[in-house]
């Protein structure tokens, strides 16, 4: 593959994550292709209802009030228990260079508490194990090297879920990371990711 020595690429979790369901479920390989193309797409109301609870949760934690009666009380009012004093959406870059080729890694965090990493989700399903494969907790373990424990939220409306993980759990994200460019290589994409990644950071 050519790449020039100086370009930087941006890579996400979200990206890799699309990749995975494109690898996983052939219905799913349209979507990551559009990804790869940085296309917008619609969000889902999967999507929108995550978005919707993650607000919620945000504005109670900066001093608003939910009523008993809202649909999410119980779980927004244990999790806003829990994340009280938490940093809220931490955007963090790092470079890493894999194989010559510098990337720059992205996330925003959703919270971030003396040590602890914190990624809420919405789900009407939630299994066991469910992030087990997740770019997105080795991911942010490089990001932020000094953090101990990552914990998924999971709530599915009603109950709040923890899936949690340390860094000697998660994958190297660098592994990942060379395993999507030897996809990208084999499937004749390279080209498409270089065209529609480079980082201005």
């Amino acid at each position: 593959m050519y790449v020039k020595p100086q370009s930087k690429f941006l890579i996400t979790q979200s990206l890799l994550s699309s990749w995975q369901y494109g690898l996983s479920d052939e219905r799913y390989y349209e979507d990551f292709l559009k990804a790869l193309r940085n296309e917008r797409t619609p969000p889902t109301k999967a999507m929108l209802d995550g978005i919707r609870f993650e607000n919620v949760l945000n504005e109670v934690l900066n001093g608003a009030t939910i009523e008993p009666a809202h649909e999410w009380y119980k779980p927004i009012m244990q999790l806003a228990e829990e994340l009280d004093g938490a940093q809220q959406q931490v955007a963090l870059y790092k470079d890493v260079v894999i194989d010559g080729i510098c990337f720059v890694l992205y996330g925003k965090l959703d919270f971030l508490k003396a040590g602890i990493i914190y990624d809420t989700k919405f789900s009407k399903t939630y299994k066991v194990g469910k992030y087990f494969c997740s770019p997105q907790h080795p991911m942010y373990f490089a990001l932020v090297p000094e953090a101990f424990e990552f914990q998924y939220k999971i709530s599915d409306g009603e109950y709040v879920y923890t899936e949690t993980y340390y860094p000697e759990d998660a994958y190297p994200i660098e592994g990942m990371i060379r395993n999507f460019m030897t996809f990208l290589e084999r499937m004749n994409l390279i080209e498409t990711y270089v065209a529609n990644w480079k980082s201005k950071y």
